[in-house]
């Protein structure tokens, strides 16, 4: 008998009516991706090849320097630990909706409805900071080739509307395009990779990145913000159940997947940066332009040709990134729609594509209105993006945290047959792990953004903001609406199709 069969309900949660929670018309999403294009499909979020011509120098240069490989190691062992606990509520929950649902199952229902609301506005805040991304990314590459400048939100509403048509289609179709994608941006790393793990670089080996008396110099907290960030997206994996084969082998092989090969990936690029600059140079190398670190090392082995190439497809990789992250979105929001959180219409599937086309439209359109203030303020569109990304790591991280709890108690109240070290060690290990990463993304928040404490707590504020507006909301409908309450992460595993 599996864990799902003999699992008794949460508290709150008492039988309702079949199809209560299902809008009318409504067809179920579908989709047979296996491992490896559903892996790459979330890794495509993170956009590796912008994280390691843009961020990762900066964890080097402002960061800890030449111990900035173990960072990422440490970082990538806490999302580990992480996964063993969120991969085991994937198999024991036979329910899309990822963070809304397991947080609803092992909390409470108005909790899980406040975290189905943080997990749609984190998504949400990335797509208006991916688009705007997009848009300097493609005015960098028209600067490098000398080619006539066009304002950034051309580019990214280009981008925009690629990305929507993509969305209306079924995952498959997108799944294809962010692989190609991947396997480029994976490629391309490993030509400076490769060259200089054989050779040793000009200055030849180095192992001081390993060493403790580097791993604890420099400020480590920086370091730490940013190796964060570039492992955003793995957690994406289980808004796919629907549309992979064998949900129950297929996102836990995808998740450890995705998190072991972002941590090999940047634990190898760091050294080889570090190795090749060497560990008394690398940080006054890319003092003054952190960029040039990998392009520098890059153009050494490729030469200015395949190096302009490289360049311009940092645009891929973040277009890659950009439609990764509408995907999230649109299927959050989908599975609120079934729910009846959000209007029916969201949760209805297209009909041929098995797509949240309805959804997906939405996402855009919410991504639209959401960036137009920034145009009309006139802010600086790095300034935008940095901002975004620095508020959706928070709120994945604030997210995380809320799941790894909820592992722990749904555990506790269910008859189950999961290993202790799942269901309690490795969450609780987890939850010290992530409360550390938590804090220091707290406390390094305004010089992520560069603006003013005040603004940063600000921000922070708003998030859990959110979380509480959606567990009062969930509380009155409790009272006011108790079939709505009652379908509150249930989506549609109980419902007839």
């Amino acid at each position: 008998m599996s864990a799902e069969s003999i699992k008794a309900r949460p508290r709150d949660e008492a039988p309702a009516e079949k199809g209560a929670a299902l809008p009318e018309g409504a067809g179920r999403l579908r989709g047979t991706m296996g491992t490896l294009q559903l892996a790459l499909t979330v890794l495509a979020m993170s956009a590796p090849i912008g994280n390691v011509t843009g961020v990762l120098p900066l964890g080097i240069t402002r960061g800890n320097g030449v111990g900035t490989p173990m960072i990422y190691a440490f970082v990538g062992l806490i999302f580990l630990l992480f996964a063993v606990g969120f991969t085991t509520m994937t198999r024991n929950l036979s329910k899309p909706g990822a963070f809304y649902t397991y947080i609803t199952a092992g909390l409470s229902k108005s909790l899980g409805l406040g975290s189905g609301f943080l997990a749609a506005f984190t998504y949400l805040v990335y797509m208006v900071g991916t688009y705007a991304f997009f848009g300097v990314s493609v005015e960098n590459v028209l600067e490098a080739f000398e080619l006539p400048a066009a304002p950034w939100w051309i580019w990214g509403a280009i981008c925009c509307g690629i990305i929507t048509t993509l969305g209306h289609f079924n995952v498959e179709l997108s799944g294809k395009v962010l692989a190609v994608f991947m396997v480029m941006e994976v490629l391309l790393v490993m030509m400076f990779n490769l060259p200089v793990l054989f050779s040793g670089g000009p200055h030849g080996y180095q192992v001081q990145s390993f060493e403790p008396t580097h791993v604890f110099e420099g400020d480590l907290g920086v370091a730490t913000l940013f190796a964060i960030s570039c492992f955003m997206g793995f957690e994406s994996s289980a808004i796919y159940r629907d549309e992979v084969k064998q949900p129950e082998r297929t996102i836990p092989r995808a998740t450890y997947l995705a998190i072991t090969g972002l941590a090999g990936f940047y634990i190898l690029t760091s050294w080889a940066l570090v190795t090749f600059w060497s560990p008394d140079r690398v940080a006054a190398a890319g003092a003054d332009s952190p960029t040039s670190l990998f392009s520098g090392g890059f153009r050494y082995y490729m030469g200015d040709t395949v190096t302009q190439a490289m360049t311009a497809l940092v645009v891929t990789s973040v277009f890659a990134g950009a439609l990764s992250t509408h995907n999230a979105l649109s299927r959050y929001l989908y599975s609120l729609g079934r729910d009846r959180i959000l209007p029916g219409f969201l949760g209805r599937a297209h009909g041929r594509h098995g797509s949240p086309s309805n959804a997906s439209a939405i996402s855009t359109t919410l991504a639209v209105v959401c960036t137009l203030p920034f145009l009309l303020a006139g802010i600086d569109a790095v300034k935008m993006y940095s901002s975004m990304f620095a508020l959706g790591t928070f709120a994945l991280l604030m997210l995380f945290t809320l799941t790894t709890i909820s592992v722990v108690r749904y555990f506790r109240v269910i008859e189950h047959r999961e290993r202790a070290w799942n269901t309690l060690f490795a969450p609780i290990l987890a939850l010290a792990g992530l409360l550390l990463l938590l804090t220091l993304t707290s406390v390094y928040y305004s010089m992520s953004i560069e603006a003013s404490k005040w603004l940063a707590y600000g921000q922070q504020l708003l998030l859990v903001a959110i979380l509480i507006v959606g567990a009062l909301v969930g509380l009155r409908w409790r009272k006011t609406r108790p079939d709505v309450y009652l379908s509150i992460g249930r989506s549609e595993a109980d419902t007839p199709s």
